[in-house]
């Protein structure tokens, strides 16, 4: 068992680095102390989740959790707050949890190892965000449903892709809301001023993850693939459009929502050496 825990720190690692990245580039740039404390502590609440966290291991409450994380992202539909005409946030206290970031990277693992119902429960969950709207997730959700469509060979999460990058396509433009200064545009903000600390930061938010949860894999694990496909399309939409930076941007809801999905991920066994010498 402490081998596998000591395995977990490898995906925590994708969490790790960027969002500290991202507390170098509020601090560097005078964002309110407010902001700095928010995403220290989501990131602090997240490095318990990732290589700590456990999830039941029974098959029928692994997909219970995955309904109810599908069925939350409507609430902000119930409960607000709008602005702009969209509702994509849960409100805690003077803290605003984006609901896709939050809820998606749980959602992604579970439904993962589910092939039979995991393509529903990503569809209900690109409904949900259609009708907040959120490009952004969906574009992130479909992303991950191509990357879930081709390792497991499945018709069903190539259709939930399609249709999520179709409804993130008809929803790209809704809602009103000003970019907000250390949350949208992050790389530009920074390349401003140097563009090597932005290529650096870049760099940590696209590669690095990809690298720890991708590349070093010795077998093809789609729930850590598909995390990873999910968080390079919400880094990619910020980049095109002004939508919010994940980890390297202020916003605790990516920090907690990434540190949950890697708690999620089952335990496994450290991979074999790429290489033994011989006997």
């Amino acid at each position: 068992m402490g081998a596998q825990i000591s395995d977990r720190w490898r995906p925590a690692l994708a969490l790790l680095l960027p969002a500290l990245g991202g507390l170098a580039y509020l601090a560097g740039f005078d964002a309110p102390a407010r902001l700095i404390a928010v995403n220290a502590g989501a990131l602090v609440l997240a490095l318990v989740c990732a290589p700590w966290g456990r999830l039941p291991a029974g098959h029928g409450a692994r997909l219970g959790l995955a309904a109810l994380a599908a069925g939350s992202l409507f609430l902000p539909l119930l409960t607000g707050p709008e602005a702009g005409g969209v509702a994509r946030s849960f409100p805690l206290g003077p803290v605003q949890l984006h609901s896709g970031a939050l809820l998606l990277p749980l959602l992604v693992v579970l439904a993962a190892d589910a092939p039979r119902l995991g393509p529903a429960l990503l569809a209900l969950a690109a409904a949900a965000l259609a009708l907040q709207p959120d490009a952004a997730s969906l574009a992130a959700l479909a992303l991950a449903g191509v990357v879930l469509a081709a390792m497991r060979r499945s018709l069903a999460f190539a259709l939930v892709g399609a249709g999520a990058a179709g409804l993130a396509v008809l929803t790209f433009d809704a809602g009103g809301l000003e970019p907000q200064l250390y949350t949208e545009g992050v790389l530009a903000h920074v390349a401003e001023r140097s563009m090597g600390v932005a290529v650096a930061l870049g760099l940590l938010l696209f590669v690095e993850p990809l690298w720890q949860l991708v590349i070093p894999s010795e077998v093809r694990h789609p729930d850590t693939h598909a995390l990873a496909a999910l968080l390079v399309g919400f880094a990619a939409m910020a980049v095109i459009a002004p939508f919010p930076f994940p980890l390297i941007g202020y916003g605790a809801a990516p920090i907690l929502g990434f540190g949950i999905g890697i708690g999620a991920l089952p335990l496994r066994a450290p991979a074999p050496p790429r290489f033994q010498a011989a006997a």
